[in-house]
């Protein structure tokens, strides 16, 4: 293993632990946690925006292949 792993690591998990040792910390997290259950599946909202860009992407490359098409 690299030797900046463990440090790294130890310093990730303590900033995690100082966050959750505050009320205010616990509060944020708690806020979040309910934005997300609130919310649903942001990565899913993501994934099905990129799919419908996509599409039409497909679309637009289609209608000009034949229009490319009947000009040949």
């Amino acid at each position: 293993m690299k030797n900046w792993f463990i440090p790294v690591a130890v310093v990730g998990l303590s900033g995690l632990g100082l966050v959750v040792a505050s009320e205010r910390g616990r509060a944020k997290l708690r806020h979040a946690f309910d934005r997300l259950v609130e919310h649903g599946d942001p990565l899913g909202e993501f994934n099905h925006f990129l799919d419908d860009q996509l599409t039409a992407i497909q679309k637009a490359l289609d209608s000009l292949a034949e229009a490319l098409e009947e000009q040949a």
